[in-house]
């Protein structure tokens, strides 16, 4: 993409989030845009509804006479009717067009045609109670409205009438619906002191290609990605959907649950217009042996929790869904059967083909830590998936959650120098959840052990659980809790991020977070975690007994409006004792801090479109995970903005 346009893209984006800020309102002069009523007035006024006196003011704290609230409740009517009215035509024109001969043209006209029906029809589900009440009110002020030359029984008929279409018109929908989104995402990094910065996702900001220090200018990476979503709306038989993406985000962040290979210790690189299927299946209920059960078969995607199975989000500075939902997808598929309230889901299927036009893989699952140089024994790709998992209520409080998964690779690991063989990953374990009122109480154990077919390769130190405690009401939450994952544990999950590491293992210690609403507007958050390493018998994890971390987060956010955010956010993780075996034997001071502050505006440009505006100050010092010979200084910035838009 050219440089240029980069500029003028972003110069775009900015105006259409200055603008709006200072426009004009078509509202009545005498209603402030910060009066709780200000919106429905305007739109009442703007779909001629209301007109308010001669002098233009509405005049709010003023009784309404009968005679008034008649003309409004005329003027409702009237505006009901010329929408069904309209949409009547459309479906006239659509249906001769169906019937006669279409060009090329005239398909593309009829699929825009379609579409803008659709949007219409959609907009009228609620106008059933509306013209109920219309009704009501008809006979309320019959009196008034034949004073206004109103013929009150025929306007009784056309509502009724009314109701009768507008049930019609909301049954009538195209066999297929289309939803989607649109991404845009710039990235620009910035070096100070000569010094180039370092992001929680571990990638430079504020380099060249060379590795040099540089501004905005130079560092200023653009990236875009479309996704449409096909889906059958018949409401009985199978059920289908599909989603298809395009853009250039796949291959600049590696995939959806790990980094790009060479991203750590540079900088954001544009990747190459790709294209690949996130989803495509089939929804259909079926029996065996009089044993009822639900099945979707084609790329499906499925998750457990998040110490068992759950895809890494490894986009810190990317907000979408469906990166963001936790889902592994495979082919394959998910059979579930209902056991009272019992749920038993059975997944399975490929996750080594599950590729881009270009090759690259959608989520390549892998058995142990992510990235950086801490680690536990292996890291295991993963080729094949089977899973059961059961889910049950708990008396009225509490839920269960168990699941036991086999996860085997075409291309087995050598364990060590000289060690024994893996070719698969058994994980098993469960999660509670209980609720007492304001009080919360949740608690898991998992394990996970390496196998050479059916025989265990190792069982010890590969555990994992946790146990919180929670309390909390609509106004403030406080929550606490321990959690010790063993340097063996291996579990494809995502458990969270200590620096720039994600999945930490051979680390114990305690955890809290809380929120407290300051008023309807302010909200402060905060967490704190202190960590220390489990054992000393794995330096391939980067911790030992002596290893001490302390992490601390704090963020306010305000809403400065309905469409309008603003926060501020602080990270301190300090990390001291780590194991110079990793990083940098001889050395004695393996103390590292990792700092970041970030600035965010969110402004809501409608209802389907949002702007995304965030500027993280890095402040990293004796760093070692990814600084070729340790001891790296961090000092730079980085800007991101995200135009985000329904359909």
């Amino acid at each position: 993409m050219k440089r240029t346009f980069k500029y003028a893209l972003s110069a775009i984006v900015t105006a259409a989030f200055v603008m709006p800020a200072f426009a004009s309102t078509d509202n009545f002069p005498d209603v402030p845009d910060n009066h709780w009523a200000f919106e429905a007035l305007q739109r009442l006024k703007k779909d001629g509804l209301l007109v308010g006196y001669p002098d233009g003011l509405f005049r709010g704290n003023r009784p309404a006479s009968r005679y008034e609230l008649a003309v409004a409740i005329h003027a409702c009517y009237t505006n009901l009717k010329s929408v069904t009215d309209g949409l009547d035509s459309q479906i006239k024109a659509l249906s001769d067009k169906l019937n006669g001969v279409a060009t090329t043209a005239d398909v593309q006209n009829l699929r825009d045609a379609l579409t803008a029906l659709q949007n219409d029809v959609n907009g009228m589900k609620s106008y059933g109670e509306d013209i109920a009440q219309l009704k009501k009110l008809a006979s309320t002020f019959e009196k008034e409205l034949q004073s206004l030359g109103v013929d009150v029984e025929a306007l009784k008929k056309d509502l009724g009438d009314l109701s009768d279409r507008v049930k019609k018109l909301e049954n009538k929908k195209p066999t297929i619906s289309i939803t989607g989104d649109v991404n845009l995402l710039m990235l620009a990094g910035n070096s100070r002191s000569n010094n180039a910065g370092l992001d929680m996702d571990g990638h430079k900001n504020g380099v060249d290609a060379a590795g040099n220090p540089v501004g905005m200018v130079t560092d200023l990476t653009t990236i875009e990605e479309g996704a449409f979503t096909f889906a059958g709306t018949n409401t009985e038989g199978p059920k289908w959907k599909g989603t298809i993406v395009f853009g250039n985000m796949l291959d600049t962040f590696g995939s959806q649950d790990q980094f790009k290979v060479g991203a750590l210790n540079g900088g954001y690189v544009e990747g190459n217009s790709d294209v690949y299927i996130q989803d495509l299946s089939v929804k259909f209920d079926s029996s065996i042996v009089g044993l009822n059960f639900n099945a979707e078969v084609g790329r499906v995607g499925y998750k457990v929790s998040p110490y068992i199975f759950q895809r890494i989000d490894n986009t810190s500075y990317f907000s979408n869904a469906r990166w963001d939902d936790g889902l592994y997808r495979f082919d394959g598929g998910i059979i579930g059967f209902n056991l009272g309230s019992t749920k038993i889901n059975v997944f399975g299927g490929n996750n080594d083909n599950v590729n881009s036009t270009n090759g690259m893989a959608l989520n390549p699952l892998q058995a142990g830590p992510i990235n950086g140089a801490f680690g536990g024994i292996t890291n295991l790709g993963i080729d094949r998936t089977l899973g059961i998992n059961l889910t049950s209520p708990l008396t009225s409080t509490g839920s269960l959650n168990l699941a036991y998964l086999w996860l085997d690779s075409l291309n087995p690991v050598t364990i060590g120098a000289g060690g024994p063989v893996a070719n698969r990953l058994g994980v098993y374990g469960g999660d509670l959840n209980f609720t007492f009122g304001k009080v919360k109480v949740s608690g898991g154990y998992s394990k996970s052990d390496l196998q050479d077919n059916a025989s265990n390769v190792n069982n010890q130190d590969n555990a994992a659980y946790y146990a919180k405690l929670g309390i909390g009401n609509h106004k403030w939450g406080l929550n606490g809790g321990y959690r010790q994952v063993e340097a063996n544990y291996l579990a494809p999950g995502d458990w969270g991020r200590l620096g720039i590491e994600r999945n930490p293992t051979n680390i114990k210690g305690w955890m809290a977070d809380g929120h407290y609403n300051i008023s309807h507007k302010l909200k402060l958050s905060a967490t704190g975690e202190w960590d220390k390493g489990v054992s000393d018998n794995f330096p391939g994890s980067g911790f030992n007994t002596g290893t001490k971390i302390n992490t601390y987060t704090v963020k306010l956010a305000y809403l400065v409006n309905p469409n309008l955010t603003l926060s501020i956010g602080y990270e301190d993780d300090e990390m001291t004792g780590l194991d110079p075996t990793v990083f940098a034997p001889g050395a004695t001071n393996l103390d590292s801090s990792y700092k970041w502050t970030t600035f965010g505006i969110g402004y809501g440009l409608s209802d389907t479109a949002k702007l995304m505006i965030q500027y993280q100050v890095s402040d990293i010092s004796n760093e070692y995970q990814v600084t070729t010979g340790g001891g790296g200084r961090y000092t730079g910035g980085l800007l991101t903005t995200q135009l985000s838009i329904k359909f």
